[in-house]
């Protein structure tokens, strides 16, 4: 498909074989004639911190123009079209409603099917298998950190989840697009998980250093949305919760409990080097993965958030727009749905749920 017809590529350097290599060096070295590149959130070399937008640049290995499509624009500027025939996606997705590479990928295809442009896709496995948690998005709610209806953990891999929000969106069947599918390893188990795949962990975003990190962001990553730090600026971001006015030994006694499933929790004291309360000693909930197998931490850091809630009623805010749209709804920010309700619904809704 791509013989002899100049491409485009839409990547970051996270988007690697299993010998270390860019895609980018990979589909030049087959005889690729990649003419452009084009960067999602956190650019080219996936350091910039969230939501900061990136410049356009040129790519010191190869010497190509590099496109920024978080930055002063978010879409493809027209005269860029002109210098590929085929546009091909390879960004390495977390499994996870919130990342935005989904996003920034459909706004493409949705250019793409206006120009009778093809589309390509090196599609990956999901590294967090295919379990779902948290609830569907409403479709109000449809955002950069949430590009289609589906739960929080989705369980899909990004060419699925492509496939289901083109089609959501109506414009699937006028796009010519078609998905490499990822190597299965005869190895693996049936539900693989990402140390299955036996390959070295590469940084997606500034702030998953790790596999264990992704194993707490379904959950932990709603704390964006409120005045609690998510561990930004630590040594385990998205692994720590809290705030100055936070007592971890508090919380977990509200809770009830320490333990979830191959989750555990334990009270302690962090300070954020930067994002929310930098330099300031915070009280908060650690986050601890004992078996990724069977973590589920929604539903873990929903209840953390509920315990704050009931116990710092007056200090917790909520930044309603960016909570719902990583939440999905609105209910529960309003207090018209329980805690325990929305777990319900969440449940059913990952069990109702066909892509």
């Amino acid at each position: 498909m791509l013989q002899g017809k100049p491409c485009a590529l839409l990547t970051n350097d996270a988007a690697r074989d299993a010998r270390g290599r860019r895609t980018v060096d990979c589909l030049r070295e087959m005889g690729g004639e990649v003419t452009l590149l084009l960067s999602p959130e956190h650019g080219l070399a996936g350091t910039a911190q969230a939501g900061k937008g990136v410049g356009d640049g040129r790519d010191e290995a190869t010497g190509l123009p590099v496109v920024s499509l978080y930055g002063s624009h978010r879409e493809i500027p027209s005269n860029f079209w002109e210098a590929f025939y085929i546009m091909v996606f390879d960004l390495p997705d977390v499994g996870v409603r919130y990342f935005t590479y989904a996003h920034t990928i459909l706004r493409v295809m949705e250019e793409c099917a206006r120009r009778g442009r093809p589309a390509l896709l090196l599609d990956r496995p999901n590294p967090l298998g295919t379990d779902r948690e948290g609830p569907v998005l409403a479709p109000a709610l449809r955002s950069d950190v949430g590009c289609a209806c589906v739960p929080v953990r989705h369980g899909l891999t990004l060419g699925e989840l492509l496939r289901f929000a083109a089609k959501e969106r109506g414009f699937l069947s006028s796009l010519d697009f078609q998905v490499v599918p990822p190597l299965r390893l005869p190895s693996c188990p049936p539900a693989p998980l990402f140390p299955d795949f036996g390959m070295p962990w590469h940084r997606p975003s500034p702030n998953l250093p790790s596999f264990e990190a992704l194993c707490c962001y379904p959950g932990t990553c709603l704390f964006e949305g409120t005045n609690l730090s998510e561990g930004r600026g630590t040594e385990a971001p998205f692994q720590w919760v809290g705030a100055p006015f936070v007592e971890g030994e508090a919380v977990l006694a509200a809770l009830g409990r320490q333990t979830y499933p191959g989750l555990r929790l334990s009270p302690g004291r962090f300070a954020p080097r930067a994002n929310k309360h930098q330099g300031c000693s915070c009280g908060g909930v650690r986050f601890e993965v004992t078996d990724p197998r069977k973590c589920r931490s929604f539903e873990a850091a929903l209840e953390v958030l509920d315990a704050v809630r009931r116990l710092y009623p007056d200090k917790l805010i909520f930044l309603p727009e960016h909570f719902d749209h990583l939440l999905g709804s609105q209910e529960y920010r309003l207090g018209r749905e329980s805690c325990p309700e929305l777990l319900a619904r969440a449940s059913r809704q990952c069990r109702e749920f066909l892509p």
